[in-house]
C-alpha cells in the first residue's frame, strides 16, 4: 500500500508545471479620478485626524525614553489603540457596506488599498512631525538655551532618532499591520464572504503582506527574521544564479522539469553576460591601477635624479 502511495504521489508530481505570474489587481468597473490617471479614494476626516494622532503617539511611545528625554512635546493621554481599532473597523465596514450597495467588491478593494496608503505614509509623516516638534521646542526656548550644552545634547539624540529612522517604522508599522490583520480576519473576512463569497480572496491576503508597512518595503532587519536572503554580490556562493540552478537540479530528482520561458532564459543569458563585462572592467581597472603606481614609483626615483643634476653645480659631484 506504501509503494502504492509513493508511486502515486511520484506520478503527480510529475505532471506538476511550473508557471510564472504576475498579479493585476482589476479595477476596469470604477472611474478614473479627477487627474484622469488615478482613482479617488474618501477618507472620513474624523478617522484621518484620529489615525494621525494614534500614530503619532504610538511613534512617541516608541522613542521618547530613548531620543527624547527632556523635550517637552503635546500633551497625550498616551496611544488609544482601542478607540482606533474601534474606528477602523468602522471605516471598513462602511466600505464594505458601499461596495454591497453597488454590487461592486471592487469598492472594498480601491478602499482598503487607498487605507494601506494613506497609514504607510502617515506613519512615515507623524515620525517627521514628531522630529520638528523637537527641533522647535529647542528654538522656542530661545537663542541662549540653544547654545547650552543641554541644547546640544538634545540636538545629538534628534539627529540619533533620525538615524534610527527605519527601525522606529518597522516597529511602528508592524503593530499597526498587526491591527489591521486582527481587524480583517476578526470581523471584515466574515461579512465578506458572506456577501461575495471567495471572489477576490487573494487580493486580500496581498492587503495583508507586511512588507506594506515598511519603510519603502524595505527593511534588512525584517528581512532577516522573516526571510532566508540571498548572496548580492556575484562572488558570493549563494547567489541567486547559484540558487536558482541548485533548486532546479532538486526539482529534476524529484521528476518535474522545469519549463523554459525564452524570455527567461534570454535575461539569464543577458545578466551573465553583463557580470562578465562588470567583472572584465574590474580587472582592467586594477590592472590600471597597478600601471599608474609603478609608473608613479619610477617617476618619484626618476625625479630625485633629475634634481641632482639641475642642482649639482659642478657634473663631477653627482653620484648616481
Amino acid at each position: 500500500m506504501s509503494n502504492e502511495l509513493l508511486t502515486l504521489i511520484a506520478t503527480e508530481e510529475a505532471c506538476t508545471e511550473l508557471t510564472s505570474y504576475n498579479v493585476t489587481i482589476p479595477m476596469a468597473s470604477l472611474a478614473i479620478g479627477v487627474d484622469n490617471i488615478h482613482h479617488d479614494v474618501f477618507l472620513s476626516p474624523k478617522f484621518v485626524q484620529a489615525a494621525r494622532d494614534y500614530l503619532f503617539d504610538v511613534i512617541r511611545q516608541n522613542t521618547s525614553s530613548t531620543y527624547l528625554p527632556g523635550i517637552e512635546l503635546r500633551t497625550s493621554r498616551g496611544p488609544d489603540g482601542g478607540g482606533f481599532r474601534k474606528l477602523l473597523s468602522e471605516l471598513l465596514q462602511s466600505s464594505l457596506t458601499q461596495a454591497k450597495y453597488h454590487k461592486n467588491i471592487e469598492i472594498d478593494l480601491l478602499f482598503r488599498l487607498g487605507l494601506l496608503k494613506f497609514l504607510t505614509f502617515e506613519i512615515g509623516n507623524q515620525f517627521a512631525i514628531l522630529v520638528l516638534e523637537g527641533k522647535e521646542w529647542i528654538r522656542k526656548r530661545g537663542e541662549h538655551f540653544e547654545r547650552s550644552q543641554q541644547a546640544h545634547v538634545i540636538k545629538a539624540r534628534l539627529s540619533e532618532l533620525q538615524s534610527a529612522r527605519r527601525g522606529v517604522i518597522r516597529r511602528v508599522g508592524q503593530q499597526v499591520a498587526q491591527i489591521v490583520v486582527d481587524v480583517e480576519d476578526n470581523v471584515i473576512a466574515k461579512a465578506r464572504r458572506a456577501l461575495f463569497g471567495e471572489e477576490f480572496a487573494s487580493y486580500y491576503e496581498l492587503c495583508k503582506n507586511r512588507l506594506i508597512f515598511l519603510d519603502g518595503g524595505k527593511d534588512d532587519v525584517f528581512f532577516l527574521e522573516h526571510y532566508i536572503l540571498l548572496g548580492n554580490y556575484a562572488r558570493d556562493p549563494d547567489r541567486f544564479e547559484a540558487m536558482d540552478t541548485l533548486f532546479q537540479e532538486f526539482l529534476r530528482e524529484a521528476g518535474i522539469t522545469p519549463g523554459h520561458d525564452p524570455g527567461h532564459t534570454e535575461a539569464i543569458q543577458t545578466h551573465t553576460a553583463l557580470l562578465e563585462a562588470v567583472q572584465t572592467i574590474r580587472t582592467d581597472i586594477a590592472n590600471l591601477e597597478e600601471q599608474r603606481e609603478n609608473t608613479r614609483k619610477r617617476l618619484d626615483r626618476g625625479d630625485g635624479f633629475f634634481t641632482k643634476l639641475l642642482s649639482s653645480g659642478d657634473p663631477a659631484d653627482l653620484k648616481a
